[in-house]
């Protein structure tokens, strides 16, 4: 008898998904599933990428390749949505947006270098691996997200028992938030501290001129201050982000993969695909260095006029300038290694920085926009979105979004405990994403192994028609 014929790749073994219309059960429980997922991420600063890319594949019954674009679609609308609240929300410690531009800046440059790495080891690691080096980030991290959550719920907590009267009480809330009255105040007798301290320029000095300087140092600083409560003084750090992006994915459309034809008609392993990937890390490289320069400027400026730095300020000093972008570069080498986005591994990073929880999760949302507009205008192009669910995924990303952020406020007012709940909501949303990306992962390496793909080491182009293209926010 002939031989029974072997299976086909898994690469070729994708069936056509049915079109949107007309719904069926698995739909209706999909999209009222993508909405609860997007609200329990819309508070965390995470994407929800860890669950989304499991929903889709499991209820939905999408292949992975068609997942991944569509969860991107789905993040993308849940970042539209919560730019436009933390937009509105002020800092919890002083009059400024309660996105930190500065940090996002800092951010971004190094962990997309980290991550053009990362995917590159991600096309030669067998999926068994990624996928157990994975859950078990995603565990550990989840573990030490949820004790610091609980440790500053504990906190807040004694220090709301410890509370005399009502009276106290608003006395701390104002001390957290001051009055344009006291801030003016405070500005001035710092000011005026910085300018009697020990500059010894300054010491030298007559009366007449020291008071002067101080005067001077005085408006300087309270314009600087002025200017951080308006948006468009941020406009010179989103500005080079957007150019950053937009130079990293016209790079990306020139090399493109064995998946995309690239526009220059580059073959993958090729000299000229390999001198477009070196051209991109030394763009990520000379823009951070380029970055870093100029927030240590503004920060030698800052202590200049006398800044009243709070605890919870990133100060951008040598070794911070220099610490920062490294550990950025281990988050982006884990996002892009183990398939997931820089939401799951910066949120996380940025509360170890010492930056409030709000802050945190406001400002990761933010550079979650980029990553996934990015992400998903890439899809796009290469016709790997499907546009009948596309357009109603994003919408139930943006509604699933805006209930989260309204329910997370409504807790927030009931409970008093601003900064605890959004950590211990980090920590249930990876914990969460851990434990289905585990499954989807296990599932998928059966799949592989049923249909014969080797598990062992591969090459970078080998392995780019059969996965490798996963990036969960």
């Amino acid at each position: 008898s002939a031989p029974t014929p072997a299976p086909p790749p898994l690469s070729e073994a994708v069936c056509a998904h049915k079109s949107l219309l007309p719904l069926d059960l698995h739909d209706t429980v999909g999209f009222s599933l993508t909405i609860v997922a997007s609200a329990l991420a819309s508070g965390s600063g995470i994407g929800g990428g860890g669950l989304l890319i499991p929903l889709l594949i499991l209820v939905f019954g999408f292949p992975e390749r068609r997942a991944t674009p569509l969860s991107n679609v789905v993040i993308l609308g849940g970042a539209v949505a919560n730019l436009g609240f933390n937009l509105c929300k002020p800092h919890p410690s002083r009059r400024k947006p309660l996105i930190a531009f500065e940090v996002a800046l800092m951010m971004e440059p190094m962990t997309m270098l980290g991550a053009l790495v990362g995917t590159t080891l991600n096309k030669i690691f067998p999926s068994w691996l990624t996928t157990l080096m994975l859950v078990l980030l995603l565990s550990f991290t989840a573990r030490r997200t949820w004790a610091k959550g609980r440790e500053r719920w504990d906190k807040e907590r004694a220090r709301l028992r410890c509370a005399a009267d009502e009276s106290q009480q608003s006395g701390l809330l104002a001390a957290e938030q001051p009055s344009a009255a006291s801030e003016r105040s405070s500005v001035l007798n710092l000011a005026g501290a910085a300018a009697a301290g020990a500059d010894l320029r300054t010491a030298s000095l007559d009366e007449e001129e020291a008071e002067a300087a101080a005067r001077r140092r005085s408006g300087q600083l309270e314009a600087l201050m002025r200017a951080e409560r308006r948006l468009r003084h941020y406009a010179r750090d989103v500005f080079p982000l957007l150019v950053l992006l937009v130079a990293c994915f016209a790079l990306s459309l020139l090399r493109g993969t064995s998946r995309s034809h690239s526009l220059l008609d580059v073959s993958c392993g090729s000299p000229a695909y390999l001198a477009l990937w070196a051209a991109q890390l030394l763009l990520l490289v000379a823009a951070s260095l380029a970055i870093r320069a100029a927030l240590m400027r503004r920060h030698a400026r800052r202590r200049e006029i006398g800044y009243p730095f709070l605890p919870d300020d990133v100060e951008w000093t040598v070794s911070n300038t220099t610490l920062y972008p490294l550990l950025c570069v281990g988050a982006g080498l884990c996002a892009g290694m183990f398939g997931i986005g820089g939401g799951i591994v910066k949120g996380p990073l940025m509360l170890e920085m010492g930056m409030l929880p709000a802050v945190s999760s406001a400002t990761a949302s933010f550079m979650i926009l980029f990553t996934s507009a990015t992400a998903a205008l890439n899809f796009a192009l290469f016709g790997a979105l499907d546009p009948q669910y596309a357009g109603v995924l994003f919408c139930a990303g943006l509604a699933g979004t805006c209930a989260g952020q309204l329910g997370l406020d409504w807790l927030l007012r009931r409970l008093g405990a601003s900064q605890s709940l959004i950590v211990l909501l980090i920590a249930v949303v990876i914990g969460l994403s851990a434990a289905m990306m585990g499954v989807v992962g296990t599932i998928a390496v059966v799949e592989e192994v049923r249909h014969g793909v080797p598990q062992g080491f591969h090459s970078i182009c080998a392995t780019e028609a059969s996965g490798g293209d996963r990036y969960i926010e």
